[in-house]
């Protein structure tokens, strides 16, 4: 008597892995299935959180986005949003145990998202606010340095860090990373005049006794030879004028002779009223370009 054989006991070999090949492939659709409607389910909560954000009803945002985020976990924008929502929800200053979790969740946010999308100067500018409300300068500090590390040529980062030592108080090494970007641009007047304006900050705002006169005279040159450079570049560079004649009225400070302090005062009314001048042919400019484009604008 043959024993009838049932299943897949008499299938041949070949029949079997057809067969597992097919249940893989089905497993392999309904997945592809699941995650493609995960992502839409995800993109529609992203909208309705966006428009949460966009009342200002962060907490209801950040739910959305975290659901958002289960839904599709490789999402990266979604680091960006929550980033921002927490961001919304931090009160500057605030050492309240929820601000203070807000504020390292912002931050958290962020640096996922800028792993990522390190191009983003927008993301870039949110965090290092955030750093800056927070007032952890070096964090931020370091932070930054680290990317770039990474991005050596990345002039905005540079800039950046040299800005975060300026509201730290610390002249010296804001000036050493100003002076790194001006490596970097060599022909941007605005690198040189940022640094001619960050000496004429530190000579007026420090006290008499806070530094000999020979060094308040050497950063007082700094400055000045570094506004030169701008003008040299940009020739009609008005604000650069304002500041080589602030920085000749601090030169005159250090003056004891009363005729050279007068000198120097002349210098720096003639820099002033040069100043003036050019800011009045900008502004002329600008008001024709404008008439230009929008004839009414430029009455």
């Amino acid at each position: 008597m043959i024993e009838k054989r049932t299943g897949t006991e008499g299938r041949t070999p070949a029949v079997r892995t057809l067969s597992r090949v097919a249940a893989a492939l089905l497993v392999a659709v309904l997945a592809v299935t699941l995650a493609g409607c995960n992502r839409f389910k995800a993109r529609q909560l992203i909208r309705q959180g966006n428009t949460y954000f966009k009342e200002q009803l962060y907490e209801d945002a950040l739910k959305k986005y975290q659901e958002a985020k289960e839904l599709d976990p490789n999402e990266v924008k979604l680091e960006k949003f929550l980033a921002m929502g927490y961001m919304a929800l931090y009160n500057p200053g605030s050492t309240h145990p929820k601000d203070q979790e807000a504020l390292s969740k912002a931050i958290e946010h962020f640096k996922k998202y800028l792993a990522v999308k390190p191009d983003d100067e927008k993301a870039s500018k949110f965090l290092m606010t955030t750093y800056m409300n927070a007032q952890k300068y070096d964090d931020a500090i370091e932070y930054f340095k680290d990317f770039i590390q990474k991005h050596p040529a990345d002039s905005a980062a540079v800039q950046t860090v040299a800005m975060l030592y300026a509201r730290k108080g610390d002249f010296e090494n804001s000036m050493v990373w100003q002076r790194k970007r001006a490596e970097l641009e060599p022909t941007n007047p605005e690198v040189f005049y940022t640094m001619g304006v960050t000496a004429w900050d530190k000579s007026y705002n420090s006290v008499p006794d806070a530094m000999t006169g020979e060094v308040r005279r050497g950063i007082v040159d700094e400055g000045m030879k570094n506004l030169d450079k701008a003008l040299e570049l940009k020739p009609d560079y008005f604000e650069a004028m304002f500041y080589v004649n602030l920085l000749y009225r601090e030169i005159a400070k250090l003056e004891n002779d009363p005729a050279k302090k007068a000198e120097l005062a002349a210098k720096a009314d003639e820099w002033q009223k040069k100043g003036l001048e050019f800011r009045k042919q900008a502004q002329e400019k600008a008001r024709l370009e404008q008439a230009k484009s929008n004839p009414l604008e430029g009455l």
